[in-house]
This record gives C-alpha cells, structure tokens and sequence, in this order.
C-alpha cells in the first residue's frame, strides 16, 4: 500500500501523554518522508512540540458549546486520507468518521470500533497489569502504517529564538551554571491525589539548598500558584518562585533543560523534563505506573508498594487517608536526588578526565 499524501494524526489531551507520543511521532516522519503531516491537538501542545520536525500543520481543537462541528470542519477541510487516532475516546472517533477521512484507524474500544476503517484490537493484559506504556500503544497505533520506533523515549525540540527569550528570563532570575539547580513541582492537574505534602516537600528543598548547597526552583501551570506559592513559604529562605510569572511551554523546556533534576508527582513536568534529558524523581501514589513504564533511563520513581489501594486511578483519595503519597518520606527522596547528583557528578569528572 502506497504511503498517504496528507496524515492527519490526532493527539491526546494531557501534556504528559503527548509527550509520550514524540517516539510514535518521530517513526511517522522519519518512514513516511513524503507524506504531509497534521497534527491535531490543544493549541497549548503546539509550542510543546514544536521544533523537532514532527508535522507539518497543526489543526487546533475546538473549545466551546460547537466543538465537535468545528473540529469535524477542520479535519474535513485538511483533507486527510489516513487519520491516526492516538486517544481513546468515542468523540475523536465520530469526529474523523462525520469528516469522511477515507482511512481511520486507532484502537477499539468505547464502542468506537464500527467508526474505523482499521479497528486495532487492544492487548490482553498479563495479570497485574493495567496498561501497556503509552509510549508503546502509540507507536503501536503508527506501525500500522509501516513506521517503526528508534528505541529512544521521549525528546522535544527547542528553537533558536525560544532559547534567547528564556535565556533573558533565566538570567533575570539568576538561575545559572554556578550550581545544581532543582526543580520542584507540587502540583498536578490531574487531582489533589497527585500531590505529595508540601510540608515534604519543603524538607526536601531545604535540605538539598542547606546541606548540598543546591539552587531550588519551584514550578507550577495554572491554577496551582497558591500551590507554588505555599510550598516557597515552607521553605523560606533564598528559592526561586515562578508562579508569579507563569513560562510559556516552549520556554518552561529551556528550564527543564537547566536543572540538574526534577522532583514532581506523576505530572506532565515530568515528562517535559524527560523530553528535555534532565532526571527525574517522580513520587507516585494514586496512579499506576504501567502506563508510563518505558524509557526510564532518567526516571526514579519512588511508591510505596505497601499499600493496598493504590493505584486507584482517582482525582481525590476515595478514602480519605492518601497513604500511597503520606507514607513516601522525604529521606527516600533526598537519598535518590543525591544518588542522581553524584552520578552526573562523577560523569562529568571522567569527561574532564577524558
């Protein structure tokens, strides 16, 4: 089968997971060479994955009471023969079927199947599991058009005049090369469940800028300033607070790619960071690590596996105790930020050497 003249591939909605596609979407590029490529996704992704030759168009999704005919609009008027459907849900199935592409493929499921042209089974799962890693469903859903993985994880681009601009604001807030600078990232857009105590948190951060004589940098999105903004109180002392003037995804990877390492929750900054190279220590209690189980090499993550009801995959802890996150001690956290520090340490001493 010839390859097609214009893919429309159409992303999901939480940061973290499109991240997690740049493997799928680097194969497209790299064995469909010809083919023009559209990306469809929240305008907010765009700059997250601009850079790095991953499309041609980018086709934003609608917002508002006529979303689906406006999304329905806009895939009809890009004129795809292929679709590549990436989430999971009924609504970007009926989408691409109402815009009559030709070929639509993308896993069952949510009794969407009827409108794909290529319905791919989903897997059976061994027991345990809950998911295979996004990243491998992806790359699952693109080799149906023949593209095959690289064996590398996630990685994002950055542009020259990005770099500039967040350069400026980096100096500004004189986050430089004198020392190892760590992120801290308290919130999650998921839920409440996501967060580890701020109080551990702070410990942490306070811990690693006494004794270890790192520079601390705490991030959040919108809506979790008052989050940012608690935690700096808990640390006091000299701590860079970014949520009073929020950075733009494009820049927030230039950032990512300063620090010496990230501590964060299951959040989309995690895979940012992973995007970008830099470690990260990601404390993980209510969600399951499955889904993101691939391409750790940068990864920690730090869970209590004593505790009986997690994962449970919600927003708010449905019983009230949220052990999965209380029970993780900030000693197991300052231990493996250490252990990542000396490594890049000892790393960099043998460069010199060499």
């Amino acid at each position: 089968m010839s390859d097609p003249e214009r893919l429309l591939i159409r992303l999901p909605t939480w940061v973290g997971d499109a991240v997690m596609a740049t493997p799928a979407l680097r194969a497209v590029r790299r064995d469909l060479p010809h083919t023009r490529i559209a990306l469809m996704g929240g305008a907010h992704l765009e700059p997250l994955l601009a850079d790095a030759d991953l499309f041609d168009d980018w086709i934003a999704t609608a917002s508002g009471s006529g979303k689906v005919a406006a999304n329905i609009a806009a895939i009809h008027n890009f004129g795809a023969d292929v679709a590549l459907l990436l989430p999971h849900s009924f609504r970007t199935a009926w989408e691409i079927w109402r815009a009559s592409v030709p070929r639509r493929i993308g896993l069952r499921g949510q009794l969407r199947g009827w409108l794909l042209t290529d319905p791919l089974r989903r897997h059976r799962l061994p027991p345990g599991r809950r998911a295979i890693p996004m990243h491998h469903e992806y790359l699952e859903v693109v080799a149906s058009l023949g593209a095959s993985g690289d064996g590398i994880g996630s990685r994002l681009g950055v542009g020259e005049e990005v770099v500039v601009a967040a350069t400026r604001r980096l100096d500004a807030l004189s986050i430089g090369c004198d020392r190892d600078w760590i992120g801290f990232h308290p919130g999650a857009a998921f839920g409440p469940s996501k967060i580890w105590p701020l109080d551990r948190m702070a410990r942490v951060a306070r811990t690693l800028r006494d004794e270890d004589g790192c520079g601390i940098v705490i991030t959040c999105g919108p809506g979790e300033e008052p989050l940012a903004r608690q935690l700096r109180d808990l640390v006091g002392g000299e701590v860079v607070d970014l949520s009073e003037d929020l950075w733009p995804l494009d820049q927030l990877k230039v950032l990512m790619g300063r620090l010496a390492l990230l501590v964060t929750g299951d959040t989309g900054p995690r895979h940012i960071a992973a995007g970008m190279g830099t470690p990260q220590v990601v404390l993980m209690g209510p969600t399951s690590p499955d889904y993101t189980d691939a391409y750790l090499e940068t990864t920690r993550v730090i869970r209590r596996e004593d505790v009986d009801c997690s994962p449970c995959q919600q927003k708010v802890c449905p019983l009230g105790h949220h052990q999965c996150m209380t029970f993780i001690e900030p000693e197991a956290v300052i231990e493996e930020v250490r252990r990542w520090l000396a490594r890049a340490a000892d790393s960099a001493e043998g460069a010199e050497r060499a």
